[in-house]
């Protein structure tokens, strides 16, 4: 597989990109009835949904076939390696099963964003440590036809302002939490099953609420690439240094 020029430029200017219908239908459905299975004989505990919310659901399923093979029975891999490199991205041994249940929200709200890493008190991050990564890449699992349905959503270009921000100010200021800058408008992405998202892991995003009648399915894999160190923050202050499949923008 190989990045477009339009793609290149989605990547480096929006921090991310979707490929529509990348992942095939009976894949998507080996996934759904993978998860529907286990919520249907395990359920999901009043007072753990929240923590399951910040990390996954069904952990039981997070490096079972039908979710892994969303990733390494797809073109996912060559999408990856396309944008950092041939040879350069480990398959993930896990995949974080998120979903967005309906909500009775008379007057929805775009939500807040953050990047995947900082310590939280539910998501199981340490206390006062950073957890990095590369990309991050989610494959929806149900239509998502319009906004406030559980939409995956994104502040376009924030991973180019986050860098200006880390190299004037350092990265510690994340151990508070988001930091205070300049955002965009949010972008809720409207997609459908199938669809595949390639993002940079220093893209502000966060997930709508879910005002709709149907469950909001995705899995995301966290990918990183081979050299990566993840109590390293040099992704965060050199943001194209591991996407080796993208030229590096002009100074």
């Amino acid at each position: 597989m190989q990045l477009g020029e339009a793609e290149k430029r989605a990547l480096r200017e929006d921090g991310y990109l979707i490929v529509p219908g990348l992942v095939a239908r009976a894949r998507v459905d080996a996934a759904l009835l993978a998860i529907n299975g286990s919520l249907g004989e395990e359920g999901i505990a009043k007072d753990r949904i929240w923590t399951l919310r910040a990390q996954t659901f069904c952990p039981e399923l997070v490096g079972a076939p039908p979710i892994l093979d969303l990733y390494a029975q797809t073109a996912l891999p060559a999408l990856a390696e396309a944008a950092l490199g041939a040879g350069n991205v480990p398959p993930p041994t896990t995949g974080q099963i998120a979903l967005r249940f309906p909500q009775a929200i008379a007057e929805p709200r775009d939500p807040y964003p953050h990047i995947d890493g900082m310590p939280g008190p539910l998501n199981g991050v340490e206390p006062q440590t950073l957890y990095t990564f590369t990309a991050l890449a989610a494959v929806f699992l149900s239509d998502i036809p319009t906004t406030f349905r559980g939409n995956f959503t994104v502040w376009p270009g924030t991973h180019r302002v986050l860098e200006a921000h880390f190299r004037a100010h350092g990265t510690a200021e994340l151990l508070q939490g988001f930091p205070k800058v300049s955002m965009p408008p949010p972008r809720q992405l409207v997609v459908q099953a199938g669809d595949v998202l390639l993002a940079h892991h220093a893209l502000a995003h966060g997930a709508a609420p879910n005002v709709g009648p149907h469950v909001r399915y995705a899995v995301f894999f966290r990918l990183a690439h081979r050299t990566h160190d993840p109590r390293s923050t040099t992704s965060l202050t050199d943001i194209w240094g591991e996407w080796e499949g993208l030229p590096r923008p002009r100074p």
